[in-house]
């Protein structure tokens, strides 16, 4: 990898503005630097007395002219124009000195940065830095400007505040750490006021901070902080978070862009005393609404007569995978876990590669329900886990959802006792004709319900056939909503090889059916009769096809609800 300094990518930066060359700098095109003691205001010789030199309002309209090559472009900020401007009028007072002592603000961003050199330390009143979406790992304090009062390290693989906190500005307000790799949770030492002790916003979104009780704790320290970003971590998850935070932080007044309001202040008020109660666990509810689409049983099968067997059962599922805790001893709702790797995660800029993690997912199933062309399911059922940092990569990955169809069937016991109940029957057959005599027919119908329920069925186990499948996305979870409502549109999934193949063949000859052999015009145009004497039909009248005659499809679609508890 290649190793860049902030030295280095300001440089290629400020020879990007050509402050030295047209139309900034001096050259035969501006030459007022050389006769400036012999000019007057209002004199026009010298401008005039050389063809090559160009009138100062003509240069001065290439730098912010519309479609000019020189006109600046939408990273280019006020002070940088100011710059080229003065380039122009007094290309001599243009050097590096000035330059350095005349930046407030920098902004150098996706450079591929690997280090903050002491070289920086040149811009001695800058007050705004920029260093986002680039590839530092540290940076050591001693390397900054002492009137610095921004600093944003969005975007980079910043994973310990050690070095960073060891001499930082005294004066930096605002310090932007989001979208890095900070973890452990013993960076809160360096999260305190005798470090930072005129910082008004932090801004720790999006990493991977796990323990919000010693991170809170530390951070109430800093009695001038106002602004408090830390969405997108882990420890958002916790049911009491945002709870907590705000009665831990009396001063705060905006957490995860959202500002707090008193009626807010006054309903957590108490919170922060009630820790020991409180559980470092995220819980969520997961809804299962309608199902619609699911193709009919009855429409490609024959009926089954009564007294056929199997007898055929046929229910739908929707099943659905969600996080689990490792440790958890209680699987009897919920099928062996699957335990994957984790995929490496995409931030803004950058794609970071996470430790290895297993991911432990249940399987859980819906009760079963019969065919109808709606099926409202009833479900809901709540998940608990302790694996924050588990919980996060579930949601960036997305839950899996699938809808399946249980076919069971069921067949009289065994031969053997079915003679027994036979001859039963026969015998009580024999005392129910001779009842019959005096009490009439009218309990034959009893007598067969009776016999039909001695012929007790035995269960096959289901066969068990996945109707189609979807990824709900919960990765706004993450980024601060709570509830996610979702229609899936499940993709059809064929169980083998061998059905994909039927209905492809099923597709070719529906596709045949529609082919005729083109006929004369006179066939067209008149119809023929046959040997009996009937009328054939025309084209247009002949019957319809397979294919025209099969009901449209219908999409097959699920209604979830996941919803985090705050």
């Amino acid at each position: 990898m290649d190793h860049i300094t902030v030295s280095d990518a300001l440089r290629e930066q400020l020879e990007a503005l050509c402050l030295k060359s047209f139309p900034c700098g001096s050259g035969s095109w501006n030459k007022s630097h050389l006769v400036a003691g012999k000019r007057t205001p209002g004199d026009t010789y010298w401008e005039d007395s050389d063809p090559e030199e160009e009138n100062q309002d003509t240069l001065h309209d290439l730098l912010n002219q519309h479609n000019s090559p020189w006109e600046p472009d939408g990273n280019c900020n006020s002070e940088v124009q100011l710059l080229r401007e003065l380039a122009v009028k007094c290309p001599e007072t243009i050097t590096d000195e000035f330059i350095y002592s005349s930046f407030k603000q920098l902004r150098v961003v996706d450079k591929k940065i690997t280090e903050v050199d002491e070289q920086l330390l040149t811009f001695q009143n800058l007050e705004e830095l920029v260093l986002s979406a680039n590839k530092l790992k540290t940076v050591y304090s001693d390397n900054l400007p002492r009137k610095l009062k921004m600093l944003e390290l969005c975007s980079n693989h910043i994973s310990s505040l050690k070095d960073l906190s060891m001499n930082p500005p005294p004066l930096l307000q605002h310090l932007g750490l989001a979208y890095n790799r900070i973890q452990c949770s013993s960076e809160s030492l360096f999260l305190t006021a005798n470090i930072w002790p005129t910082l008004v916003s932090l801004d720790l979104s999006f990493n991977d901070l796990t323990e919000l009780f010693n991170l809170v704790s530390r951070i109430s320290t800093l009695q001038n902080l106002r602004i408090l970003m830390l969405q997108g971590n882990p420890l958002t998850f916790i049911t009491s978070y945002r709870g907590y935070t705000i009665d831990c932080l009396p001063n705060l007044c905006v957490l995860d862009d959202v500002l707090i309001l008193p009626d807010e202040k006054y309903k957590f008020s108490g919170l922060s005393k009630k820790k020991e109660a409180l559980e470092n666990k995220a819980k969520f509810y997961v809804r299962i609404g309608k199902v619609e689409g699911i193709p009919n049983p009855n429409a490609h099968t024959e009926q089954q007569n009564s007294g056929d067997y199997p007898v055929t059962t046929v229910t739908y599922h929707v099943c659905y995978e969600f996080i689990e805790d490792l440790a958890r001893r209680d699987r009897t709702e919920c099928q062996p876990y699957l335990c994957n790797q984790l995929q490496p995660r995409t931030t803004e800029g950058n794609v970071e590669q996470l430790n290895p993690l297993k991911l432990c997912t249940g399987q859980h199933k819906s009760a079963g329900s019969f065919w109808k062309e709606s099926i409202e399911y009833e479900y809901m059922k709540e998940h608990t886990s302790s694996e924050l940092m588990a919980v996060k990569s579930f949601l960036l990955s997305g839950m899996k959802v699938t809808v399946t169809e249980e076919k069971t069937l069921s067949w009289p016991k065994d031969p053997e006792e079915n003679t027994i109940v036979s001859k039963l029957d026969k015998k009580r057959g024999e005392k129910d004709k001779a009842r019959s005599s005096s009490k009439g027919s009218k309990t034959d119908g009893k007598s067969k319900k009776k016999n039909e329920n001695l012929l007790e069925l035995r269960h096959d186990p289901p066969i068990v056939k996945t109707l189609g499948s979807a990824i709900v996305p919960l990765k706004n979870l993450v980024s601060g909503e709570t509830q996610i409502i979702a229609i899936c549109n499940l993709e059809p999934f064929y169980n083998n090889i061998e059905q994909q193949h039927a209905d492809d063949k099923n597709q070719g000859n529906s596709n045949k059916t529609t082919e005729r052999k083109p006929k004369s015009g006179r066939e067209n145009a008149e119809t023929s009769r046959s040997s009996s004497g009937k009328v054939k039909l025309k084209n247009s009248e002949m019957k319809p096809t397979e294919k025209e005659l099969r009901p449209p499809v219908v999409a097959l679609t699920v209604g979830i609800e996941v919803q985090l508890v705050c």
